[in-house]
């Protein structure tokens, strides 16, 4: 009886052991399936996607390069620019020509501009660019021709305003931002005579002998020069109020272009005609030297 009841336990024993095994293991599969399903893997999947995104926002891919040629800065059907180092090139995309200009900034289009319309009034442009950088501006045709039509000073506003270069002894008329006109003019004899600076115009005097002295010509625009910058003379009381420097016409029309002048601008009589209507006093006038 004792030997039975022994045989017994070990059977029940043996069961409850497998049950016990049983249980662990599908405890086991149990807990493996949720470590797997955990969303953890997905979330990290989700930010790294983001960080990915806002890479491509923050950092957009290069302009398109050309090794020999450089980085492109416009193209539209006719020309190609590049810019390479300081220097900007304009390809012609038809015959292969190229023209090389100092770095620029912006590229504009200019389509049918009229000869009555700036900038250059007096020429009409079928179709061309306009390169615009710090100091200096080019227009380019490229219909009917592949030119170079124009380079002069960036005016640096959108303003009327005269620049005039002693370097080349030309005036440059801007109206409203854009080169509306140049002339030749005659400056100083003397690098000193001519002052440097941004003035404005002080006066304007159109008399016909009554009150300008025939060197002068029939149309005077006074500069407003502070004594600190008139070189001829300490406090001068001309300088300031337009009655010591000006533009004006002359009686000289060979010295126009050249370095002839006590320290006013000279221009040609019927071309200071023609500005004299097309400015107003307190107009900009920016005189430099390059």
């Amino acid at each position: 009886m004792q030997k039975f009841l022994n045989l017994r336990g070990a059977k029940y024993l043996i069961v409850l052991l497998i049950i016990m095994v049983i249980g662990l293991f599908l405890g086991h599969l149990k807990t493996k399936q949720e470590v797997h399903h955990k969303p953890i893997l997905h979330n990290k999947l989700t930010i790294l996607h983001f960080i990915h995104t806002v890479k491509v926002k923050q950092k957009p891919p290069p302009a398109p390069i050309n090794i020999k040629q450089g980085y492109v800065i416009f193209e539209n059907d006719q020309v190609t620019v590049y810019r390479n180092g300081q220097m900007a090139d304009i390809v012609n995309k038809q015959t292969g020509q190229r023209i090389r200009v100092n770095h620029c900034g912006t590229v504009h289009n200019i389509i049918s501009k009229s000869a009555n319309m700036p900038p250059l009034v007096g020429d009409a442009i079928a179709e061309g660019i306009k390169l615009v950088c710090y100091d200096e501006v080019t227009i380019i045709e490229i219909k009917p021709a592949f030119k170079v039509m124009s380079t002069y000073p960036n005016p640096r506003t959108g303003l009327d305003k005269i620049i005039i270069n002693k370097g080349n002894n030309t005036l440059y008329l801007y109206k409203e931002g854009e080169l509306y006109k140049s002339y030749p003019v005659a400056t100083g004899k003397d690098p000193l005579f001519t002052p440097e600076g941004i003035f404005k115009i002080a006066n304007k005097i159109g008399d016909h002998g009554r009150e300008l002295k025939p060197q002068l010509g029939v149309r005077w625009l006074g500069l407003a020069v502070p004594f600190e910058q008139d070189k001829r003379a300490e406090k001068d009381a001309r300088a300031p109020v337009g009655r010591k420097y000006g533009i004006h016409g002359t009686n000289e029309p060979d010295s126009i272009g050249k370095y002839a002048s006590g320290g006013c601008i000279r221009m040609d009589n019927r071309q200071i005609a023609e500005l004299f209507k097309l400015v107003e006093v307190n107009t900009l006038v920016e005189i430099r030297n390059w």
